[in-house]
Formats: structure tokens, sequence, C-alpha cells
């Protein structure tokens, strides 16, 4: 179901509204009411003239959740006392009209489509490490990406380098996730020294990352202070998120795996266990 931004700012403007001593708490909760939203998140911004303004803190909703609702949220706001509603309007998708709904939806539905397909063929990839993000060695994970993911219908761009720091880690994914790109692929950094962070960092950017491991090591032997090397795979809203090992010929390996599991809707569970599968084959 297609979400969609309620309106700019996330505010909800209702025109042809007069207030006498109306409670704006009562007022916002009759909205959140009237749109099937937490009171908690709906508070008044504005009342003047002849016009409220409700800011809503959840930027996104199903667009069916709102689509015509216009009857109700003006039902709802009438029922406060102190408030009389004239010749109420509301912009945005809430005002549209009943005999519209229908096709509004459905239009809406096949852009999301659309835009979702695009979205998912959009692959970014970063490398993680002080060496890459340096220059001192040359990253040819991109071009792996796009000389095995490109011929699938990828379009694979390089996101450039970080340290290996959580921090870091998550702000450049994230950024890449809020810019559209429907795979953001990290490589590096998910082996058992301390230095590698990838895993935790995306961790930080989906608490139900699915992990496999691709080999164990006793702590405290040598340079580890974790028990795995690991991959993961997980989701920050439409974007896929990938974890591989840095070693282009391991991502050489895993890629052709990762388009397979893109391509027939795999789970970051099942993704995650058949990419540490070849890696474990490609390690021994």
């Amino acid at each position: 179901m297609p979400e969609v931004e309620l309106l700019d700012k996330t505010e909800v403007w209702v025109r042809g509204v007069a207030l006498d001593a109306a409670d704006l708490r009562l007022l916002a909760a009759s909205a959140a009411r009237a749109l099937d939203l937490d009171p908690q998140l709906v508070f008044v911004t504005d009342a003047r003239d002849d016009h409220v303004v409700f800011d809503v803190l959840k930027p996104r909703v199903e667009l069916a959740s709102i689509l015509g609702r216009q009857p109700e949220l003006l039902a709802s706001l009438a029922q406060v006392p102190g408030v009389t509603i004239s010749r109420g309007g509301v912009l945005g998708v809430i005002g549209t009209p009943s005999d519209e709904i229908d096709e509004t939806l459905s239009r809406a539905t096949e852009i999301d489509d659309r835009l979702r397909q695009y979205v998912s063929s959009r692959v970014a990839v970063v490398s993680t490490g002080p060496e890459v993000a340096a220059g001192n060695i040359k990253d040819t994970n991109v071009t792996a990406a796009g000389d095995i993911m490109g011929p699938a219908g990828f379009e694979v761009t390089a996101a450039g380098a970080v340290l290996d720091d959580e921090a870091a880690i998550v702000g450049r994914v994230l950024r890449l996730a809020s810019e559209g790109f429907g795979v953001v692929i990290t490589t590096g950094g998910v082996g058992a020294e301390d230095k590698d962070r990838t895993i935790e960092a995306l961790q930080r950017c989906d608490p139900h990352l699915a992990t496999a491991v691709l080999a164990t090591y006793a702590v405290g032997h040598g340079r580890h202070v974790k028990p795995h090397v690991r991959v993961g795979v997980g989701q920050v809203e439409w974007t896929r998120l990938i974890a591989l090992p840095g070693p282009t010929r391991e991502v050489q390996a895993a890629l052709p795996v990762v388009v397979q599991g893109l391509q027939q809707g795999w789970d970051n569970r099942q993704l995650a266990r058949e990419m540490a599968n070849v890696l474990r084959n490609c390690l021994r």
C-alpha cells in the first residue's frame, strides 16, 4: 500500500474553523481520532482567523488511511466545545472528494509500484577501512559489483569509503537510504577484531539485522576480541542493507547469491544464510 508525506512539514491545514475558548488539546485529540493517529503525535501549532493547523509527528502514513477523510475530520472537530465549522475544507489528500478516491488511490498505487521497482534497482557500494578511505589501496569492489549486478539490471554507484567507525558508517548508510538507493552494500569490517565495526553499525540502523557466521575464533587469541566473522542483511524503510567482507574475491563470490536473493525475494535471514554458505566454501 503506498505511503505519502502528509503535507509540507507534516502539517494538516483545516480552513473554515472558528474557535471560542476551545481547548487545543481536545482539538488535537479529535483530529488524531478522525485520522486514526496516535493522539501523542498530533498537536495544534496555529489557530487564528478561520483556520487551524495541526502538526503530525509521523511524516509518512498509508495513503488509504487518510484519503478523502475530510468529512470524518470536520465532524470530529465540530464535536469539540467552542469549535464552529462554517465552510470547512482540508488541504491535501485528506480533502479528496469521495468520487475521486478510488481513482486517486489506483493512480498512487501504480506510481508507488513503479517507484519501488526503480529504487530496488539502485545499488550503492560503501567500502570501509582507513587504507581504502585514505586511497592507499585501490577499491576494486565497486567494479566487481558493477560487473556482476549490472547485467542483472541493477544500477551500481560508488558511494565512497568510510573509516572503521560506527557513527561514520551509520551516517553514510542512512544518507544513502534517504537518497533512494534500494540496496546498500558495505564491504569490509565484518571480522572479529576490535577495528571491525560494520556489523555493529548496521545493527544500529536495523536492530533486527540478520547475521550468519563465516568463522569462529577464541576471544583473546591474537587480535580477536569477538568470537565470529559474520555477514549481515537488514532493512531500513525501502532499503536493503547487506554487509560483505572486504576482499574482492569474497565479494565476487557472494554477489551472485545477492542478485539471486534480491530477484527472488528472499527474506533477510535466508539471504544472510545463503551468502555465508558460499563464503565459507570460498574461505576454505
